[in-house]
Formats: C-alpha cells, structure tokens, sequence
C-alpha cells in the first residue's frame, strides 16, 4: 500500500535539485561556467560533491546488501580499499590537477591528456573511452534509483527510470557543475545522515553489532546453510566462486576494483579543475576523507545482518531471489522495521545518490562529446553552440543508458566494478603517473588506454565467470607495463609541455 508521507518525501527531493538547478543556470552560459562552474567551488562544496559523485545508488543498495550474498570480509575489504583510495586521490592527485589545470586552462580530463602529451589523437580515443565505459556506469546508478522510486512509489520500474532521470536532466542543463555541486551538497548531508540511521535501524532490530553476529554465527539460512560463513573470508559467496575456490580472489579483487578506481575516475578528478584556490584543495581532502570513512562504515556491511531480519518475515523463494539480487535488500529491509516518514528519509539517500552521481557523469560525458570530440572535428564552432550542445548531449546518453538499464547485465555492484576496473586500467597511467612521470609519452598513454579498454571489456564479459577473477586485475596487469615499456622507446612531448608538471 502507498505511504503518501514516504512518497512525499521523494518527491520534494525531486522537486528540491530542480529548484537548485535554477540558481547555478546564471554562471551556466560559458564552457568554463557551465563545466567547471567558473572555477569558483568552496572546500565544503567540492569535498561533498566529490563524496556524492562517487557513492551512487550502487554503494546503498549494491554495497550495502552485497554481504547478503558475500561474507563480511566483503563488507570490511570494501570500506578499507575506500579509505584507502580517497585518501589517495586527495594526496597524490587533487593539488597537482588543480595546479595544471591554473596554468593551461583545461576543462575535462581528455583536455589534460591532449595537453600532457600534446596529442589530439590521446584527447580523442580517451573522449572514447570515457563515452563508452560511463554510458555503461550509468546503467548502474538509474538501477539503483530506479528500484527506489518503484518501491516507495508504488509504480513501474521503467517509470522510476523517468521519475530519476527528468529532474536530473533538468538541473544539469540550466546549472552544469555549479548546479550539480550544489545538489551535491545538500544529496552528499543527506546520505550520510540516512545511513547514520539505516545503521541504527538494523542494528537495533538485531540487538547491536556483537549480538547479531554471534546470532548470525548460530543460525542456518535456508535450513541449510550455516551463518557461520558469514564471518569466514572464504566462506559466504556466490556459490561457483565458493566451489573453485576463488572466493577470496573474487572479493579483493571487486572491492579494490571499485574503491581504488577513484583516483583515475575523470567525473571525480575533473572536479578539482573547478577549486576556487588551493586552500579549498587543502581543507577539501579533510572534509571528503572523512565523510567517504563515516558513510562506509556505516553502510558496507549491513546485508548480512539482514539476514536475521528479513529470512524470517519472507518466503524461501524471496529469500533465494535476493541472494541473487542483492540489490533489493536494504530497500525491503528498511521498508519492514522504519516508521512511516523516517522510511521515505532513509530509502531518499539512494534516490539522491544516483541523481548526484548521474549528473556528474552525464556532465563528463558531455564533455567528452563538445570539447573533446565535436570542437576537435570543428574548431571554429562558436561557444555559444558548444554551450547549447552541451545542454542537450545529455539527454542522448540518459536515453541510451536508460535502454541498457531496462535489460542489465548483472546486479549493480558488479556491474560498477566492471565499469570502474576498466576506467582505472585505462587511466591510471596515462592520468595519474603522467601527473609524475615525465618519461610518459604519447604513444604508452595510447596504448594503455586501448589495451585497458580490450582487456578490461573481453575479459568481463568472456572469462569473469570461468576464472572468477574480476577485470581491474588482468586490465592492469596489460595496461599498466605497456604504458611503461611503450613510454621508455619513444618521443617525449616537447619541454615546455613537461615544464607545466613541474
């Protein structure tokens, strides 16, 4: 039955990003105001609009209902590798991106490729990359909005693909970055308080944290499998993994894949482009450092505990389903133990991580297809077409990611890892070491993006499922020497291309 309070709730979300998208659209009318929001972000700003870009849908549901089906190494490996990376980014990438993008002016991450290497073909083929890899990330982040609104709202999900969608459209043509960091902000305070609360919820329905383990140690799950894998790291699992003995390989190998790919991930490195100053750099790697550890802390781990609320209230045959859909396990779980109003509070954080998410990459993927690929082809279009173009690309790639998204390939956190895993081979080397390395070169950045691409794409969808080793590994293991060995025998950019890393 529809909860006209938990519907409300989502709606006035809906509602809240549009009117926000209003207030970005007067810095909008330039490439630089419409990307980089005139270069203008506060620390607060930008640290939690690098938070909500990064945790989508996929890190509430995916995440978070992951250990249903994994043990609850899953869960601590993935907050680990998360910290670990965020941590990372800041450190070793946000201050020197800022400081090259002050000197040369660039707007997107291709744009800092073209630069580096002083090559259009680099800027080109990693516009490609970025086209083909984040219209497949996309799939991932409406899944998870998706499954929301059809929940709390009671309708269809292809509807609650329009109902994420449209406002999200929306704001990032009148607004652009500035305002899709704005919502950011407001989406980013809202998910970390849902999932303070959603970390409540369960935790006090099973008792407390020590509790429920030692009662999720004693149950059987299905009358026949023993809760006790659950606090094994080669135990809990999905079942062919279990059976070739690969579990644990499986496991490090999707949590490092998604958590460490942020230090490559051009919807995220593109926003330390648009710092107002390196004071802002400065604080902004606090402030996300921190936010990124409290809400995955909170929230990695919760699907296991599950188990000891849902398993009993549910059919053997729902109980299967969720096992291989792990996505629907926080949304039935909150739906069952949270009052009206603080239920609609709780599932609204996924809803505004997918829209925070969403709008960052469509924005990248515009980008990629005005600045990287169109003004290539025609340099002598005006700004101002750039600029109405670039308002209306979204709509072609939110069209085509919403088809993938009515069909998908797997449940969202694999498909995340599949997408980021093959985004970190492909940009680790030519983006991040190229930020360091001044012996990288056209021709290794080419041909680590391309192999990574290959490798990262054949490999999920040929031998993932034979050797339950997830793509980011071989992807890496590829990309990474050929950018090295490629860059050490042949022609460096000119000096004063090197001279700006200085």
């Amino acid at each position: 039955m529809l909860d006209y309070l938990d519907a409300s709730i989502i709606l006035a979300l809906l509602i809240v990003v549009i009117a926000i998208g209003v207030k970005g659209y007067g810095i909008s009318r330039s490439m630089v105001g419409y990307f980089l929001a005139g270069r203008g972000l506060g620390a607060w700003v930008l640290a939690f609009s690098f938070m909500a870009t990064y945790f989508s849908a996929a890190s509430f549901l995916g995440g978070g209902g992951a250990t249903y089906t994994f043990n609850l190494g899953f869960g601590s490996w993935l907050t680990a590798w998360h910290v670990i990376g965020v941590v990372l980014t800041w450190a070793l990438v946000a201050e020197r991106l800022f400081k090259y993008a002050s000197k040369t002016n660039i707007i997107s991450v291709p744009d800092f490729l073209e630069h580096r290497y002083h090559s259009k073909g680099v800027k080109v083929v990693s516009a490609a990359v970025i086209i083909l890899l984040f219209t497949l990330y996309l799939t991932s982040v409406y899944m998870g909005g998706a499954i929301i609104l059809s929940t709390v709202l009671e309708v269809d999900y292809s509807l609650g693909l329009l109902l994420l969608v449209i406002p999200v459209l929306i704001y990032v043509g009148l607004g652009g970055l500035k305002a899709t960091a704005l919502n950011n902000l407001v989406l980013g305070a809202l998910m970390l308080c849902a999932s303070a609360i959603a970390f409540y919820l369960i935790m006090s329905a099973v008792g407390g944290p020590i509790t429920g383990l030692e009662q999720l140690r004693d149950m059987m799950i299905l009358d026949r499998i023993p809760g006790y894998l659950w606090l094994r790291f080669d135990g809990a699992g999905p079942p062919p993994a279990v059976k070739a003995g690969m579990l644990p390989t499986l496991i490090m190998s999707i949590t490092f894949s998604i958590s460490m790919a942020q230090i490559a991930l051009p919807t995220l490195l593109m926003q330390f482009y648009a710092a107002r100053d390196m004071r802002v750099i400065n604080n902004g790697r606090i402030i996300s450092s921190i936010a990124v550890a409290i809400y995955a802390f909170l929230v990695f781990s919760l699907g296991a505990f599950c188990h000891l609320i849902l398993d009993s209230q549910v059919s053997p045959n729902d109980v299967q389903f969720m096992f291989k859909h792990s996505d629907w396990v926080i949304p039935r779980t909150i739906a069952l133990i949270a009052p009206s109003g603080v239920r609609g509070l709780v599932l609204a954080a996924p809803v505004a991580a997918s829209m925070s998410t969403l709008a960052a990459t469509l924005l990248v993927l515009s980008a990629a297809l005005t600045r990287d690929v169109v003004q290539v082809v025609k340099p002598n279009v005006r700004e101002r077409r750039l600029v109405t173009l670039a308002r209306l690309s979204p709509i072609v790639f939110a069209v085509i990611a919403a088809i993938l998204a009515l069909n998908p390939t797997g449940i969202i956190v694999e498909i995340v890892g599949a997408a980021f895993g093959t985004i970190f081979a492909c940009f680790l080397g030519p983006v991040t070491i190229g930020l360091y390395w001044k012996g990288a070169t056209r021709a290794g950045a080419l041909a680590s993006m391309i192999s990574g691409l290959v490798v990262g794409v054949s490999w999920y969808l040929l031998l993932y499922k034979v050797t339950w080793i997830y793509p980011v590994i071989p992807a890496l293991a590829v990309s990474l020497p050929l950018f090295f060995i490629v860059s050490l025998f042949t022609k460096k950019p000119p000096k004063e291309v090197l001279d700006s890393l200085s």
